[in-house]
């Protein structure tokens, strides 16, 4: 008689410690079944699922190829489609994700996959093809292919029907599908957008322990993984040779980073760590070494972030800053570095970290007054009409919302000798918006596109613009403050949630509350009075570039830097 152990019974067990969440004791249970059933698809199938959970994507692979070697099936075929994405391997992703399609055209799961890889290889035609699909195949009830929809037709400025799914991804508001930054791109609702974050972060971090640590100077730490031609570097790379190294030991963890401007950092502070090639528990563990009073996160949780390492114990105060303008909905952040205009302290009931105001503007820029450079151009060297206004807006595509282009075309219309600039994000972007503009009765001349190129070739070609227009739900925060560096005013209509009232921050700390707008109609009026009003368009100008404490305060990143020593120094005791 054999003692050989049935499949059903390695099954039944497999599937109880499954139930328990015991992943690792699951899989060596899965392996000693393959010895017995060695040709067994399933068992190989449930290997790389259990791998994948794991976060070992390389045996999780061969688990899946295995498989896939003795029974072609659609889902595995999906799955490596998955891994490759999760690679960045998006051609393998779609040509994987393809075959599971002809064996299945109707697989929801392959075709979103399909439309996730498109739309990471900027294809964005393709991609909305196939999102639409998957959004159509499952009536529109799935939030996770919503998600992807709206994201692709904001990126693309096609607002034909995007309220009406919008108002289907309403319905799963706080289920922990949407992620919080396309939440506060779409609605500047903080009750919903502080929904979707908590929802997002549910159960990823312990509660926050008591942690003692005396150190003769206060170890402060900043973790970023933006360090290279991105706007968080761009804002605060100036910041950190102004920290007080009497009464501060300033360290960088950084990731992804380029060596120009590792080398720029590193020289003004007390030692730069790099991350790139640790995993998640050896970057933690580093982190922790150190023993830091603070840790300030630049990254939280927008895209590259490296917020998996961050542990309960990785310093005394953990401290969110700069590059979320929003709440992270996490446990693990004790504060949020900000100030009274973007969140007033009636706004605290809709985040989970404290409140630690700075006294003027929370956001820090690099110091340069780039209207002061002698480097002159013309409008007619970028294609912009000789004596005509120019009216600017370098905001990504996603920013841009049906009601306020609108507003945009309503200016057009009244001001007859003014032309709309902006950025050329993505050619399927700027097709829709020249075709919106043209069944609004816009001439196309009308509107100019300027494509992207380096930092200061982009704001020395910034001052050729009269007025800058701000975006609603989610304001410019580097542009914003580029336009006032470059001595070009910016209008703003001031919202609800912090990321829509950034820009009211920047022009009241420097003494222009009057660009400050309430609601659609008075932001029209201003432009148009701007637009229309050469006086007082020189004025404001003028008020921009001359010497005053509003804007000498604005400059100055050695007073910004002791206005948030004495903030951190607050809370350590």
């Amino acid at each position: 008689m054999s003692n050989k152990k049935l499949l059903d019974d390695y099954v039944a067990d497999i599937q109880l410690l499954l139930s328990k969440g015991d992943f690792d004791q699951a899989l060596q249970e899965i392996k000693k079944a393959l010895i017995s059933y060695p040709t067994n698809p399933k068992l190989y199938i449930n290997a790389g699922n259990i791998c994948k959970i794991l976060g070992d994507i390389e045996n999780a692979e061969s688990f899946f190829k295995k498989a896939l070697s003795i029974h072609k099936s659609k889902e595995v075929l999906n799955n490596l489609s998955v891994i490759s994405i999760e690679r960045r391997d998006y051609n393998q992703a779609i040509s994987l994700a393809k075959d599971a399609i002809a064996m299945d055209p109707a697989y929801i799961d392959a075709i979103h996959n399909l439309a996730l890889s498109y739309d990471s290889l900027g294809n964005h035609l393709e991609a909305e093809k196939y999102s639409s699909k998957a959004c159509e195949l499952n009536d529109y009830k799935d939030p996770k292919y919503l998600v992807l929809l709206i994201r692709i037709l904001q990126n693309t400025c096609n607002w034909k029907n995007i309220d009406v799914i919008v108002k289907m991804l309403d319905l799963h508001v706080g289920d922990g599908t949407e992620h919080p930054f396309l939440n506060i791109s779409r609605t500047d609702n903080e009750e919903i957008n502080y929904k979707v974050a908590s929802s997002w972060e549910v159960d990823r971090f312990q509660e926050k322990e008591n942690i003692s640590i005396k150190n003769k100077k206060i170890k402060l730490g900043y973790l970023c993984g933006e360090f290279r031609n991105h706007p968080t570097n761009h804002l605060i790379k100036n910041l950190f040779k102004y920290h007080d190294d009497s009464n501060f030991e300033v360290y960088i963890f950084s990731y992804n980073h380029d060596e120009e401007a590792k080398a720029y950092i590193e020289k003004n502070v007390y030692k730069f760590v790099s991350l790139d090639n640790l995993d998640r528990e050896q970057a933690s563990k580093l982190i922790i070494k150190f023993n830091l009073d603070i840790l300030i996160d630049l990254t939280i949780i927008i895209t590259n972030n490296r917020q998996d390492i961050i542990k309960n114990n990785s310093a005394k105060k953990i401290i969110s800053y700069l590059g979320y303008p929003g709440t992270s909905g996490s446990k693990i952040y004790d504060y949020i570095l900000t100030d009274r205009i973007v969140t007033p302290p009636s706004q605290q009931i809709y985040y989970s970290e404290k409140f630690l105001y700075l006294p003027r503007t929370y956001q820090v820029n690099d110091g340069q007054r780039i209207y002061a450079n002698k480097i002159l151009m013309k409008k007619n060297d970028h294609g912009l009409p000789d004596s005509s206004v120019i009216m600017s807006c370098f905001n990504q595509s996603f920013k841009i919302d049906k009601i306020i282009f609108d507003c945009w075309i309503d200016i057009l219309h009244h001001v007859k000798n003014s032309y709309l600039w902006l950025l050329e994000d993505n050619e399927v972007s700027k097709n829709n918006i020249l075709t919106y503009a043209k069944s609004k009765n816009i001439n196309m001349s009308r509107i100019i596109f300027a494509p992207r190129i380096n930092r200061n070739d982009h704001l020395i070609r910034l001052r050729l613009s009269d007025i800058t227009l701000d975006t609603r739900i989610y304001n410019g925060h580097t542009t914003t403050t580029d336009s006032i560096q470059c001595g070009v005013p910016i209008v703003t209509l001031i919202g609800n949630h912090f990321a829509s009232r950034v820009s009211a921050s920047i022009l009241k700390s420097i003494g222009l509350d009057e660009l400050i707008t309430q609601n659609i109609s008075s932001y029209k009026s201003l432009v148009i009075k701007l637009a229309s009003d050469t006086d007082y368009l020189i004025e404001i100008k003028a008020r921009l570039t001359e010497n005053n404490n509003y804007i000498d305060d604005f400059y100055n990143v050695k007073k910004f830097a002791k206005e948030l020593e004495d903030s951190l120094i607050s809370i350590t005791g």
